[in-house]
């Protein structure tokens, strides 16, 4: 019943058109009934065409639209993951990113499904892609959660997979819009058939039929004009266009509906895509940009740099790098709070912008430190007016809140020909003439020469040293630290020594100037510190868990940001033992011009529970006001004070001052150079806890200093 009552209902609908043709002389009636129930027939047939159609496709073209979003959300989501993974994030908001990424990767898969199943070409395409893209994602969350460098590099390097599955998801959607033109051409030849036979029809019918065949094109004819001009348009793009006989009752009413639900559709998709370029666009410049200041950040200047770096010569060796580092930046902060240094940080930036010539790239690559590239031709090198240009940009004051703020900057400036090695080298060149730039009074710059004394020697000398460090010639030798009362072995200071093949064994005395010209310190460091943490294993091997290790950093290594960047990666990837490691730093950083730098990566470094020790103290170089600020969780009082116990009381009573303030600011106190008994007496009478000296033993190599603390970790005390 329902279904009869549905079709007498859509039959009253059209008696106005039938009124019409029943309007005609009697012998046209038989003849335009069967033409107007066979114009009804094919009317409801394309309804039910055009219907079906966008039943059937508007789910895939939501589907095809909701794949691209989908993907911009899920990179989005792994570039902040990758952001908070290396600022250390951890917690509910870091698996909440997790989940919301894995939720829409499965909401993808679901998409493709649905894809497939209405069987549009280029499917498998899409889903292969889509396989590689989720791979290549769960590769770099891994990464990520183990290594935030390593997970960055994966996430850029995810980016290829990602524009091919959004290339495959756009050809899909094109698929789809591509059945509905052609479901939609279907329909138009359909009704422009129905639109002919009518005419021909009535045309046989004669003279006679001629009024009747006006009228019924009036009636018929004109409806389904106007609905294939309005489909028409709809193909051509124009989709302002309006629909007409949506409001009708009858067949037309229903047509145009369908048609009408068809450019709903059509509006949505564009809409959609529209979306997803903005998005992307977004996406894009954040991925480029430094949120505070604007200008780039380390990943748009690591790809210019090798985009730059790629071209042929002489473009590529013409390339220059300014690396310009803020000094007097931390009392901005610290005075007028971090609006002020961000107030700071973003005036300098447009400044330096401004500075710049069209080409050229300013980018933000540290906390206070810029990267500025200036691809030029040979002849225009003139460091001193570049330098000068930029320096400029810093020396008039930054306006805030009625105070005129004041910053400083040191620069280092090279050119890629002047540099024998490969990328690497050329930014560790850049470094060291920036903290050479920093021993000098005041703003200045210094700029790499190839053959200058305070960077690069001989190029053998050079060699034999790079060799000795890869290969692994230089080894640690430890000396111990003890608890001066039990003579138990508290931990180890480790000490570089380079096996050579023909000297011998050599001490720091003999190489560390030459690794400091040739601006190794940074690979040198870096390999120290990679055996001293790989032989805290052996020491947990024979039960001493409790052993702590230190060595010796560079200043320079401190005082520049991919100095601190690499130490960083190489601490987190050991964070087990990051508490019991301790870096020791000379008291020279007090006074140097990259003091605040140096404090600011200590700081950084002492956040990953890594233990600061202050090297060689009270030889004169710091004052006091320095341990207020300087974050520093052990003393070590120079052997030269040490060794004048019992002999000088001046001395005596420097030694007494120096342990007091020590353990009055909570650090371990250290003696180093105890060499006899009565100096060890002394010490722990004045509450010296710790020290080290001849008296416990020279520096030894792993295995004889891994038999010491086998013999429950007592030294045999000499002298």
């Amino acid at each position: 019943m329902p279904r009869d009552k549905s079709r007498f209902r859509i039959s009253l609908s059209n008696w106005s058109i039938v009124a019409r043709v029943l309007a005609a002389p009697v012998i046209m009636v038989v003849t335009l009934a069967l033409l107007s129930f066979a114009g009804w027939q094919t009317l409801k047939a394309q309804r039910t065409m055009v219907a079906a159609s966008y039943e059937e496709l508007q789910p895939v073209l939501t589907h095809a639209a909701n794949v691209p979003q989908e993907l911009s959300r899920i990179e989005a989501h792994l570039y902040k993951l990758s952001a908070w993974g290396q600022i250390g994030v951890q917690g509910s908001e870091l698996e909440t990113t997790i989940q919301t990424i894995n939720h829409s990767l499965d909401t993808v898969k679901r998409d493709i499904d649905a894809l497939e199943a209405a069987r549009l070409d280029g499917v498998d395409d899409l889903r292969s892609a889509y396989l590689d893209y989720r791979k290549n994602t769960n590769n770099a969350m891994q990464l990520i959660l183990r290594n935030a460098t390593l997970g960055a590099v994966a996430t850029r390097g995810g980016h290829a997979v990602y524009t091919q599955a959004s290339e495959a998801a756009r050809r899909i959607s094109d698929a789809a819009r591509a059945r509905v033109k052609q479901r939609t051409a279907v329909t138009i030849d359909a009704a422009e058939r129905l639109a002919r036979d009518f005419i021909s029809a009535s045309a046989i019918v004669g003279l006679l039929a001629i009024v009747i065949s006006l009228a019924a094109a009036r009636t018929i004819v004109n409806p389904i004009r106007d609905l294939v001009r309005a489909i028409r348009a709809l193909l051509a793009g124009d989709l302002s266009v309006t629909v007409p006989f949506v409001n009708r009752t009858d067949e037309f009413g229903r047509i145009g509906q369908s048609v009408k639900a068809l450019q709903d559709v059509l509006i949505e998709n564009r809409a959609a895509a529209d979306q997803h370029e903005v998005k992307q666009a977004e996406l894009e410049y954040i991925a480029t940009h430094d949120a505070l200041t604007g200008v780039a950040n380390r990943k748009a200047f690591d790809t210019f740099m090798n985009a730059a770096l790629a071209e042929p010569e002489p473009a590529a060796g013409a390339l220059v790098y300014i690396l310009l580092d803020l000094d007097g930046f931390k009392p901005v902060n610290d005075t007028y709070g971090h609006d002020a240094g961000d107030a700071v940080l973003k005036r300098l930036a447009k400044r330096l912008e401004s500075r710049a010539r069209p080409g050229d790239l300013v980018a933000r690559i540290g906390g206070d430190e810029f990267g500025i590239l200036l691809p030029m031709r040979q002849d225009r090198y003139d460091p001193q007016a570049i330098a000068n240009r930029f320096l400029d940009a810093v020396r008039e004051p930054v306006p805030f809140n009625g105070q005129d703020l004041h910053v400083g900057a040191s620069i280092g400036i090279v050119r890629r020909s002047d540099v024998d090695g490969d990328t690497a080298a050329f930014i560790a060149a850049a470094d060291q003439a920036m903290y050479v730039a920093k021993q000098e009074t005041g703003p200045s710059f210094y700029a790499y020469k190839p053959n200058s004394l305070a960077l690069v020697t001989d190029l053998a000398e050079r060699q034999e040293l790079e060799a000795a460090i890869n290969s692994g010639a230089f080894v640690v030798y430890y000396q111990p630290k003890v608890d001066l009362r039990s003579g138990s072995i508290s931990g180890f200071e480790g000490l570089a020594r380079w096996v050579h093949p023909v000297r011998g064994v050599l001490t720091p005395a003999t190489f560390l100037s030459q690794i400091g010209r040739l601006g190794l310190q940074r690979a040198f460091s870096e390999a120290i510190a990679r055996q001293v943490i790989a032989d805290f294993a052996a020491f947990d091997a024979v039960g001493r868990s409790d052993i702590g290790l230190s060595f010796n950093l560079e200043d320079g290594l401190l005082a520049t940001a991919n100095g601190v960047a690499a130490l960083e990666d190489l601490i987190r990837t050991h964070r087990s033992v990051a508490s019991r490691l301790t870096l020791e730093i000379t008291e020279g950083v007090f006074v140097s011009r990259a003091s605040a730098a140096i404090q600011a990566h200590a700081l950084r470094i002492a956040d990953l529970g890594v233990r600061i020790s202050v090297d060689d103290f009270g030889t004169g170089y710091g004052a006091l006001r320095h341990l207020r600020a300087f974050p520093f969780h052990e003393i070590k009082i120079d052997r030269e004070f040490i060794s004048a116990i019992g002999t000088d009381r001046s001395t005596e009573v420097i030694v007494d001052g120096l342990i007091s303030i020590g353990t009055g600011l909570g650090a371990e106190v250290v003696a180093e150079g105890i060499e006899t008994e009565n100096q060890e007496r002394y010490l722990i009478q004045r509450g010296c806890r710790f020290g080290q000296g001849y008296r416990y033993g020279t520096a030894l190599p792993l295995e004889d200093a891994l038999d010491l603390v086998r013999r429950n970790g007592a030294v045999c005390r000499t002298g």
